[in-house]
């Protein structure tokens, strides 16, 4: 999973036992009325007419409530069942075609009709999702398909099957607004090229288009007057096109593009040779695209040279949110000489308005040639074969020189997994950023022993790195979590706390008005792999010597608190389930 699907991935569940009648009956009781509200009088007997306040909910309120309750994935039987509760709340049910707007194909084909029916003529929402489909996919668009002019909205997520010929083959869905085609992320798709509406234009009526994963034809959609694009693992579109597509829809709002494989002259073979022409063409002439609606961007896994031609061309002055990962291919590439350079200065004032909120700085790396730095709104990601630590660096200084020399100052918190970096490395970062901090990773499912290069960083915070300055090392530390805790990262980790916070009761007692080192305000540890036990039992003697090393700070083991051997008979009996590593 890449970045932006760890950035993006969520998971929607729905409960088709809710009752939203039942939830409504129980949250407001019956009102207290009067005897002469409660009885009428029939014949010498008294008639108990019982009324509740949702009786009382204008027509329109009750409407507003249903349209909440309702989304893309409530089963039509709840529907069906709201319905039962009462005949307002049947009249108002089945009365407005909207509630019924939205055909699933996690539907049985009786409940998928009968959300036709009941949406008459109006605009539908359609999401088809393979994984969790009830109705078989063939099936499901020929019920659907007799509408195709009522299509405001087409999701659907394929894994085994073709979704072209699913969909109708028409010039086009005339009212069709929104289109999105996904193949799972763990899936390689190995049927060719999808041609969408027999290769005729989309309709100008398209405003939202989405294809992740599979590689659909764009160039004869002749995309325009866009509101959102997304595109994600393409390898049938060239550079030209995108830069069309963006020229003719200056109302676009929201623009991702993600490993745009043509682009490294990767295509389809019976394509690769016009692509590659395409995308070698000449770059020069191409005008300045203004996009003032723009606010959310996203470009990952381009080459840096085509993610700079459209920050160069681009005018987006009221961007909400940039997200950029670059790839470093070649030895003499570098982030200021391909990227940051003077023909992308007219950003800055924008990027500058993206970090200017930025309470912190997050610095994340899973290897020595994948960075991640968060601030505020902007993320800048670098990675690929020919990444060195110094890109990072230099990364780093053109954010503080160009963005705000306020950003310096930010506390930063620095996660990274096993890698070899020296020590020097660590001293520049200290030099020239805040941590307070730290995260640590190693190990893996496929390996069953930590690497000992976090230890090796553990052992740098131990110590003075000069002994006559008491020059430390990362000396804003006040939080630091990590799985380095079989027996030799225990010993390290308890030996860091023990010098660190030994040096600061020293310095409190000779000088108390120049201690520059911090004491550690949180402890995290997480077990549970690498042959290390996740609960607190068999911890508990390391455990007590931290807690005692670590004076006021707070030790976690997993998602428990240490709370002390006083308490360990209530945290490690009562929340021994609530241990396991998940």
């Amino acid at each position: 999973m890449d970045f932006q699907d760890r950035l993006e991935h969520r998971l929607a569940t729905d409960d088709p036992s809710h009752n939203l009648g039942d939830s409504l009956a129980l949250a407001i009781p019956n009102c207290d009325l009067t005897d002469e509200d409660h009885r009428e009088s029939r014949g010498g007997q008294d008639t108990v007419i019982t009324v509740t306040p949702l009786d009382l909910l204008p027509h329109e309120l009750l409407l507003a409530v249903f349209r909440l309750y309702i989304g893309m994935d409530t089963p039509v039987r709840n529907l069906i069942v709201l319905g039962l509760v009462c005949k307002l709340w049947r009249d108002i049910v089945e009365g407005t075609p909207g509630l019924w707007s939205r055909s699933s194909g996690k539907e049985e084909l009786p409940c998928l009709r009968k959300a036709l029916a009941m949406a008459k003529d109006i605009p539908l929402e359609i999401k088809y999702w393979e994984k969790a489909a009830k109705t078989n996919n063939e099936t499901f668009f020929a019920e659907i398909g007799a509408r195709v002019v009522q299509w405001e909205s087409v999701a659907v997520t394929a894994r085994n099957w073709d979704p072209a010929p699913a969909i109708p083959k028409i010039v086009t869905a005339p009212n069709l607004t929104r289109l999105s085609l996904k193949v799972p992320w763990d899936q390689d798709w190995d049927r060719g090229v999808v041609t969408l509406f027999g290769g005729e234009p989309a309709s100008p009526a398209l405003k939202d288009f989405r294809a992740d994963f599979i590689p659909v034809a764009i160039a004869p959609l002749r995309l325009s007057g866009l509101r959102s694009l997304e595109l994600k693992k393409m390898p049938v579109i060239s550079e030209s096109e995108v830069l069309r597509v963006l020229m003719d829809s200056p109302a676009l709002e929201r623009c991702a593009l993600s490993q745009l494989t043509c682009l490294t002259e990767v295509a389809l073979p019976s394509q690769q040779q016009e692509l590659r022409h395409s995308c070698s063409q000449s770059r020069a002439g191409y005008p300045i695209i203004q996009l003032l609606h723009l606010h959310y961007l996203v470009l990952h896994g381009l080459p840096v040279s085509f993610i700079h031609l459209i920050l160069s061309v681009i005018r987006a002055p009221n961007l909400g949110w940039f997200s950029v990962e670059c790839r470093i291919d070649q030895d003499d590439q570098s982030p200021t000489s391909e990227l940051f350079t003077a023909k992308i200065s007219h950003l800055i004032p924008t990027l500058k308005a993206l970090t200017s909120k930025a309470e912190y700085v997050e610095i994340t790396s899973f290897s020595e040639v994948d960075w991640t730095i968060w601030i505020g709104r902007l993320i800048i990601g670098l990675g690929e074969r020919r990444l060195w630590i110094n890109h990072m660096q230099e990364t780093l200084d053109w954010v503080f020189a160009n963005l705000g020399g306020h950003l310096e100052t930010l506390p930063v918190s620095l996660n990274f997994r096993e890698f070899h970096v020296s020590s020097d490395w660590f001293i520049w970062l200290a030099s020239r950023v805040k941590v307070t901090k730290l995260e640590l990773w190693t190990g893996s499912l496929s390996t069953p022993e930590p690497d000992p290069q976090p230890r090796k960083v553990i052992s740098l915070l131990s110590q003075p790195l000069v002994s006559a300055n008491n020059q430390w090392l990362l000396p804003d530390l006040e939080s630091i979590k990590t799985n380095v805790v079989n027996e030799e990262g225990k010993s390290k980790i308890l030996e860091m706390v023990n010098a660190r916070h030994s040096f600061i009761r020293e310095e409190r007692e000779r000088r108390p008005q120049s201690i520059v080192l911090k004491p550690f305000q949180k402890i995290w540890l997480r077990g549970g792999k690498n042959d290390v036990s996740s609960e607190l039992g068999p911890n508990l003697e390391f455990l007590t010597a931290l807690d005692k090393a670590g004076g006021d700070a707070e030790i976690w083991w997993d998602d428990v608190k240490w709370t002390g051997t006083e308490g360990a008979g209530y945290d490690v009996q009562q929340s021994r389930s609530k241990c396991v590593l998940v």
